[in-house]
């Protein structure tokens, strides 16, 4: 069964998006014809830029003979991908290591508020030494599946409705949209968290489900959250959410090593890591425009409020998490924190 699906998914039809542009001067590369289908959810947006240019550089470099489909939410809903990358359903698709916590503990670790890093390139370098550590690619391994690269969401700003909280105290009872270990910082202040996958947050905050959600400034553009709020944060920055690329290891594996290569150099090129970060640079440029054409009041944190949350919502959550991958994982908790926050302090240097 699990072979009919897999040869099944490689005989589909391809569309491929148009996003960026790639090199002319490029040489094509030769191999077999090869056709992958990814799952993705929600629409193009600024953390799709990392698979829609990566799906174009692809087919352009063999001459249109590895070619990606992008489905928008057709193949799999979010909390399901990595089952279907385990069964071989389709052979990459994006992954939240917070919409599965158990199923990827380790990887959570990237979901730490308040970790010490440094911009986007910073996130990114953070992302790429941890996620290629040994105790990482075996956690992906046991659903068949492999780490390629990361969408580096940018740090986490809260849009929501009724009155705007003028103090950390006022975050006290509110129900927010606030994933994994972001969560549990929000429950320090009393807040109520919960895990809404992105495509859900507008209905639930509409229904009155939640008050409020945290996102990165691209995805309350995307999912329209600043339509139904009154108010945004402009400096809360509580951290990144662990998203990104993987790859079903089988479909990987079977690749010619010139379609290898070409992955390989496809992260380090223009339109890898370097448009995604441009497209999150305009974002956070044109979004809070909107939020202001939509009369969104900016609360921005004074330096001891920001301060105060970080000392309560940052260290003690990382000890904790780190105490959970030991008691209830069995990981080296301790040098899994270690390895993040090492990197972390790499990027103010």
């Amino acid at each position: 069964m699990r072979r009919f699906i897999i040869g099944a998914a490689a005989a589909a039809v391809l569309a491929i998006p148009t996003t960026g542009a790639i090199a002319a001067d490029k040489p094509v590369v030769d191999g077999p014809r090869v056709s992958w289908n990814y799952s993705g959810w929600g629409k193009p947006r600024a953390s799709s830029v990392i698979y829609e240019n990566w799906a174009k550089f692809m087919k352009e470099r063999t001459g249109g003979k590895f070619t990606v489909t992008v489905h928008w939410g057709t193949l799999s809903k979010p909390r399901a991908v990595l089952d279907g990358l385990s069964l071989g359903a389709f052979q990459s698709g994006t992954f939240c290591a917070s919409y599965y916590p158990a199923k990827l503990p380790a990887h959570t670790g990237l979901d730490l508020p308040f970790l010490p890093i440094n911009g986007l390139e910073g996130l990114r370098d953070v992302t790429e030494e941890y996620y290629t550590n040994p105790v990482l690619q075996k956690e992906t391994a046991k659903w068949n599946s492999m780490y390629y690269a990361s969408s580096i969401l940018p740090l986490y700003e809260v849009v929501g409705k009724g009155e705007p909280p003028k103090s950390l105290k006022d975050w006290s009872g509110m129900r927010i949209r606030a994933l994994g270990q972001q969560g549990k910082a929000m429950e320090k202040l009393g807040a109520v968290p919960t895990s809404v996958p992105a495509p859900d947050v507008y209905t639930s905050m509409d229904r009155g489900l939640i008050d409020a959600a945290a996102f990165a400034f691209y995805s309350h553009d995307s999912y329209r959250t600043y339509e139904l709020g009154k108010w945004y944060t402009t400096n809360l920055a509580m951290g990144s959410i662990a998203c990104g690329v993987l790859f079903n290891t089988d479909a990987y594996n079977s690749l010619p090593q010139q379609y290898k290569d070409l992955m390989a150099e496809y992260k380090a090129s223009d339109e890898g890591y370097p448009a995604q970060i441009a497209a999150y640079q305009v974002s956070n440029v044109e979004v809070p425009k909107k939020f202001k054409a939509n009369g969104l009041i900016p609360i921005t944190l004074n330096k001891q409020e920001r301060a105060e949350f970080a000392k309560v919502g940052g260290e003690p959550i990382w000890n904790d998490w780190a105490d959970q991958m030991t008691n209830q994982y069995g990981y080296d908790g301790k040098a899994l924190l270690n390895i993040l926050v090492t990197a972390a302090e790499k990027t103010n240097k």
